[in-house]
Formats: structure tokens, sequence, C-alpha cells
């Protein structure tokens, strides 16, 4: 059997390098429209910001490396056509021009995201950079070295670690985003934590902000925005992602509107034997009860996988999401899983919360942190719906926790009686989490 993957960073090479282990005789073919393979992409930001300083740590696995495996890859190769009738794909090779064609018995699509551009006037005229591959963070760490301004259109997760990560270089920052808070998937008093973390180490935050156009004033580059302007020597756009999939549109495949692959639980679209994987499919929502786009990692890596074992003959059934996520910010851990608060009452869902402000370990105990916790519940029944934490020890491990609670559908009572582990140097005898749950009363 012949499987064809399109796409050779996280899904794409989870899901050949899976595949291989299972099946020692199958052909797999691998096109990647780039010349990097199998990299960690969240690790970008640290790389810009000199926490990381060698990219090749970065990437997990190099095409020598696959090919050992008999893993045909082959790189700079952009597949620009599918034809499912056929079971054909045709690609371009980007170092000849030539168009090449293949033909399949499985078909994995994995071809991740693009990047959202402003396309304000002056984009055309100004250099612009996005952070979204790694040949990205190659070129905009080259642009970086004569730099001491930057502006970063975008207060989403890559804008606020991209922020941090230069203000750590010495430079000067400015942070625009058109809502009126940074990490939009926060409450908006939660992310406020976040944007006071940054003005502390000398970022300037603007919000509810809009780019207007962009100008050359010299060798510097002129952001304009509806109230103000701006004067620095680069500009990153980091506005969001869409899926990469425009060159799908004629297939007859299933999408959201925004172009995510829709699949069912075995990750396969709907066009047999195709499947897709990673940022450019959509994933249920086991909370909100639809499909939904939510690029992560951790999505990724999981569903290239579980394709494998799909084609592979082994039936295995993605678990869906609820879109637990961490970040840093400065000294600070940002934490959120299942619904948000705002999101909550966006969609009329009559939720209620808690907060509880406690410490990731005993007060009396060297160290100890403060810790922000915010539970979201239904309150007819204390089942739990959503968590979000600020803090600079302990928040990781217990979103972890809770996200396991809120996919089991635990209530808060549920919740407070755990046999969680206790130590002083880790945990209060009552952990936070608990502390928090105990206050939920049922109406």
């Amino acid at each position: 059997m012949k499987t064809i993957i399109i796409g050779g960073v996280a899904a794409g090479m989870s899901a050949a390098a899976k595949l291989r282990r299972l099946d020692r005789e199958a052909t797999i073919h691998v096109y990647e429209k780039g010349m990097d393979l199998s990299y960690g992409g969240c690790g970008m930001p640290y790389y810009l910001g000199d926490v990381i300083t060698d990219i090749d740590r970065l990437v997990a696995r190099t095409k020598d490396d696959f090919e050992r495996e008999n893993i045909q890859v082959f790189v700079h190769h952009e597949v620009i056509e599918v034809i499912p009738d056929r079971k054909t794909i045709r690609a371009i090779n980007k170092t000849t021009n030539e168009t090449v064609s293949d033909t399949y018995d499985k078909l994995v699509i994995a071809t991740g995201t693009k990047a959202i551009r402003t396309n304000v006037p002056g984009s055309d005229i100004v250099k612009v950079y996005v952070l979204n591959q790694l040949s990205d963070a190659r070129e905009l760490k080259y642009a970086l070295e004569d730099v001491q301004s930057v502006c970063i259109v975008g207060g989403g997760y890559i804008g606020v670690e991209v922020a941090e990560n230069l203000a750590h270089r010495g430079l000067k920052v400015v942070l625009i985003e058109q809502m009126p808070q940074l990490l939009p998937t926060f409450d908006l008093d939660v992310a406020k934590k976040a944007e006071e973390a940054l003005k502390e180490v000398g970022v300037q935050v603007l919000v509810n902000e809009r780019v207007k156009y962009y100008e050359l004033n010299g060798l510097s580059t002129k952001v304009l925005t509806e109230n103000l302007e701006v004067d620095v020597d680069l500009v990153i756009e980091s506005i969001g992602v869409k899926p990469n999939t425009e060159f799908l549109q004629n297939t007859g495949l299933n999408m959201l509107r925004n172009g995510a692959i829709v699949v069912n639980d075995y990750m396969e679209t709907s066009i047999k034997d195709i499947y897709a994987a990673g940022d450019c499919a959509a994933y249920y929502h086991l909370l909100k009860k639809e499909n939904v786009f939510l690029p992560l990692g951790t999505h990724a890596n999981k569903s290239g996988k579980i394709v494998a074992e799909n084609i592979a003959g082994n039936p295995t059934s993605f678990a869906g999401v609820i879109g637990s996520n961490v970040l840093k910010v400065v000294n600070l851990t940002f934490a959120k899983t299942g619904i948000g608060m705002d999101e909550a009452r966006k969609l009329d869902l009559g939720y209620e919360f808690v907060d509880v402000t406690s410490k990731n370990q005993s007060g009396y105990y060297p160290g100890a942190k403060e810790i922000f916790i915010r539970v979201v519940y239904e309150p007819l029944t204390g089942i739990l719906r959503g968590a979000q934490m600020v803090g600079e020890k302990g928040v990781s491990d217990r979103i972890n926790i809770i996200a396991l609670a809120i996919t089991q559908g635990l209530t808060a009572k549920e919740f407070s009686q755990l046999d969680l582990a206790y130590s002083p140097p880790f945990s209060t005898v009552w952990d936070p989490l608990q502390v928090a749950t105990n206050q939920i009363k049922i109406d």
C-alpha cells in the first residue's frame, strides 16, 4: 500500500514515522513545500530572543533520518492539485520548476497553516515579517541583527511571546492589538495581567488600535493607526493564521468556512481514502459540540499518529479537544482550558465562575508564590466547564489536572474529593484548585 503525505512538519512527519513503525513494508512519500521537516514551531519565539541559540535544536528529525527508515521525502515540492477520482497529486519542484505527478492508495493532508496578513496600504512597499515557518525564523533572526526597535502587529500567543523575547534582547518593542485585550481567548481581566507584565519589561502595549497603513520613513518604517503613529526599524505581523488548504478548493472536501478540513473521529475526510491531520484540520470540541479550528502543536502530533493507526488497519478515534493551552509571559505562566467566562456570556450559556488567589505551595515554605485561578461551571449541576490560571509557579501542572476533570465531566463536588498529592514544597494541604471548587455552590 502506498501513502502520500502532503506536509512534512508536526502532523505529517508524526504520521509518516508512526506508519513506518506499524508497517515496515508500506510505501510512504512525503511532499513538503519548504526545506525544513519535523520541527518545533512553538520554539521559534525563543530562538528570536536568544533563549535558544541554535535553530537546529528545534528540528526533531532530518530528511536523512526519515530516508534511513525508507520514507521518501520530497522537499521544496509544493502540491498544487489533488485529483481524488484518479487518486493523483500534482506538485511543482520549486528548485527546477518542473511539475511532477504521483499516485496514492491513501492520502494524508497535513499542510498546516499560513499567516494572515493585514494587506493595509504600504504592505507592498515596506518589508513586513511574519513568524509561521522555520524559514521565517531564520530570515527574521538575521534581520534583527541591526535593529533597535520593532513593532509587532497582533497580540495573540505568538505576538505576545515574540514581544517578550525581543524585549529580552534589549530591543524597544511596540505591540499593537486591534481588540480591547491581548490574548483574546482569555477573559479580558485575566488577559490584562499579561499586558501589565509586558509593560513592566518595557514593552509599549497599545490595545484598541487598528493599523491603517505603513509608510517608509528613510531607513525606518512608520506604522500609522487610527489614533497615532509609531516609527520603528522593523515590523512583524502576527494577526493569526488560516488553514493552508486553498489548493484543495476544487476537490469537494467538506471544510469549515475558513478552509479547515472537516474530519470524523478517525481523521477521515468526506472523500474516501483521504485523511487530514494537524493545523489544517478541524477538531471536535467536546464542550461546544461542534467542529472548531484550534491550531495547536499537541493536536497536530496526536492526530498524525491517529491517522497512521487507521491507515495501518488499527481503528483509532481522536478523543476531541477542549482548547487546553499554556504560555509564558515574562515571569508569569498563563493557562486556559475549556470555556472562558467571557465566551460563556457571548454564547448565553448561563455559566458562573469563582475566583481564588492562593499560594502554589505552603505559605511557610520558602519561595511560595501567588497563583490566580478562575473556574467556570454550570450552576445547576456544578459540572466544571473551564478554568484559567496565572502565576509564577505551579500553573502548567494544575491546568492539566482540571483539563482532565473537565473532559471527564466531573462536578465541583467530585473534584474537591480527588486524592491529590500534597507536600509543603509543592502545594497547600487543600490544593488551590480544590480551594476554588470548594467555593462552588449548586443552585
